[in-house]
């Protein structure tokens, strides 16, 4: 055999032990996170809406579950599946309505790695869940890494007919058979794994704008069952990438405020504008609810980094998030944990390290939260409501 091809064997196996090595530190011992994340009781009156007096009186009226209390004879704290039943109880729970409001398919694209696409389309996933809107989290990349950072190894814990595949092949009807549950309450997935990579091919000798509309009707096919479906395609341009962009009805694009990420946006913006053209010319009509850009990754301590970023809303003005996700090692130390900051606590990482990391997300994704919620006529009356309270 090629030596070559033997080193590269050898290396990928030593990876592969190391892959699985960190699995199972950081994970339970089957596949998927299983440990629920608790909130305190102050959390849980603010998420829910109501007083904790409220939500206790509740609970003693036989309303809610009785809470569930530790060896010390004190509460654990609340799940968000405890606090989306006091949201349902108590009517303070975000939905769309089905009857005028459209599912938002949110693509969070960018074909320039490094861009933390992934990581940004996985915290707005947890956070929309979190606020209890009914998630759905798609993995449309190879490489997997959101299927990874949801508590899977791709190549041993999913098969191929478990990811988009076999939709894509034309061998199901619909894409009910890849979707499942995850320990985040509210947040559903269709994992990838490297054997996705095949649809790449299979679009492509089809060669037609039904090939490229295949996803877009899968995801059309289940979207009734969530408020939002969040896709995560591969950092490429390639046929899996297009039929994203064929699929989304809104778009984020990550960028970190670097010289060389600007300008490789700025060509994925033509290469958007490109594909929506020819689309249009081949009878495909395709209108976005909104496209945004999210900086990410963005360091504080450098100058140029924080120059570029007050820069560009002077250049785009709403078209960029107004909060950018700061550069953070906290986020590395979850990574290490295998965890996102929203599954952190201050068991692992230091209350005011936390506290800062979740800011960052939480403001960015609450913006995200309010153009999805402006795209549905029956948020607006409230959303303007609050607006002028």
């Amino acid at each position: 055999m090629n030596e070559s091809i033997e080193l590269l064997e050898d290396m990928e196996r030593r990876m592969g032990d190391l892959v699985s090595s960190m699995h199972n530190q950081s994970l339970a011992t089957k596949p998927g996170k299983n440990e629920a994340k608790r909130y305190s009781m102050k959390d849980a009156a603010v998420m829910i809406g109501r007083t904790y007096t409220a939500i206790r009186e509740a609970e003693k009226s036989g309303f809610l579950p009785d809470p569930e209390m530790g060896d010390n004879n004190r509460r654990l704290g609340y799940t968000l599946k405890d606090i989306n039943t006091a949201r349902d109880h108590f009517k303070t729970r975000l939905r769309r309505d089905e009857s005028t409001d459209e599912c938002v398919r949110l693509s969070f694209s960018n074909f320039k790695g490094g861009s933390a696409k992934t990581t940004s389309a996985v915290h707005a996933a947890q956070s929309l869940a979190q606020a209890g809107l009914r998630v759905l989290l798609v993995d449309c990349d190879p490489q997997a890494s959101t299927t990874a950072t949801m508590g899977y190894i791709p190549d041993l814990d999913i098969d191929e007919d478990s990811t988009l595949l076999p939709y894509l092949d034309s061998q199901a009807s619909s894409l009910d058979y890849a979707i499942r549950d995850t320990f985040w309450t509210g947040l559903d997935l269709i994992p990838a794994n490297l054997q996705l990579f095949a649809a790449e091919g299979l679009i492509a000798k089809e060669a037609s704008t039904i090939a490229l509309q295949r996803l877009k009707a899968g995801l059309q096919s289940i979207e009734d069952n969530y408020d939002v479906i969040i896709l995560d395609p591969p950092p490429s341009l390639g046929m899996i990438s297009l039929s994203v962009m064929n699929a989304a009805n809104a778009i984020i694009i990550p960028t970190p405020a670097a010289s060389y990420d600007i300008y490789s946006t700025r060509a994925f913006l033509k290469m958007l504008i490109e594909t929506l053209t020819t689309l249009r010319h081949h009878g495909v009509e395709i209108e976005l609810k909104f496209v945004r850009l999210l900086v990410t990754r963005l360091d504080e301590n450098s100058e140029i980094q924080t120059a570029l970023a007050d820069l560009l809303p002077n250049h785009l003005g709403i078209s960029v998030l107004r909060n950018a996700v700061r550069k953070s090692a906290a986020l590395d130390r979850a990574g290490m944990h295998g965890r996102t900051i929203y599954e952190m606590t201050v068991e692992n990482m230091p209350r005011k390290t936390l506290a800062r990391a979740l800011s960052h997300f939480d403001r960015a994704n609450e913006e995200i939260m309010m153009l999805i919620r402006k795209t549905w006529p029956s948020h607006i009356k409230e959303l303007r409501k609050n607006a002028e309270s």
